[in-house]
């Protein structure tokens, strides 16, 4: 059951517009020197809806020209697993393979610090971001956590915010994925639900 029963959709994303094209988060001010990690979290009911909404900001927010680099961790995965030529005998095999070696399997392959987290950099220094966006969250649990994505990004983005689009709730200590399943504290982001300009 979802702890946010009153999210609604175009209102949220109306005033998550409003946030992100303010000079004040733009230029991460009345943040006490904290990192400009920021977590829009929203029920995981509403994940397709949200999904569109990203869309429909990603482009009003460009056309503000506030350059925004989507990087949908799931799709950053497929990418991964396909250069290293190894994404189609994952998915023949997955079938008959058990879980745990599954998973290992893409825990291996797609290490955070090793593997996911120069990918991030790699696709960062290629952009003019003014935002990073990070969505696919839910799609890439369990092999890989929010709480793991963070810790690992502090040196990428320190320079400009990064917004997580988290489905489940962040009560600006712990993030609870799905509703259900607590990930370890994470206290150095900032709820953009509850941000005021």
């Amino acid at each position: 059951m979802s702890r946010n029963p009153t999210y609604d959709p175009p209102q949220h994303f109306e005033g998550l517009f409003r946030i992100l094209s303010s000079k004040r988060f733009l230029k991460k001010e009345g943040l006490g020197g904290e990192l400009p990690f920021f977590i829009h979290s929203f029920p995981v009911s509403q994940q397709q809806v949200v999904n569109a909404n990203i869309q429909s900001l990603v482009k009003r927010l460009q056309n503000d020209g506030i350059e925004i680099l989507e990087i949908n961790l799931y799709k950053l995965c497929l990418d991964i697993l396909k250069r290293a030529n190894i994404f189609d005998q994952i998915v023949e095999q997955e079938v008959n393979m058990p879980k745990l070696r599954l998973n290992r399997v893409l825990v291996s392959n797609l290490n955070v610090e090793k593997v996911i987290i120069p990918e991030i950099h790699k696709r960062h220094a290629e952009s003019n971001a003014k935002i990073v966006f990070l969505t696919g969250v839910g799609e890439v649990f369990p092999f890989i956590r929010s709480h793991s994505i963070l810790n690992n990004t502090q040196t990428l983005v320190g320079n400009i915010p990064l917004v997580m689009f988290f489905p489940g709730s962040y009560n600006n200590k712990t993030l609870t994925l799905f509703e259900l399943i607590k990930d370890e504290n994470y206290y150095r982001a900032h709820n953009l639900n509850d941000y005021k300009i």
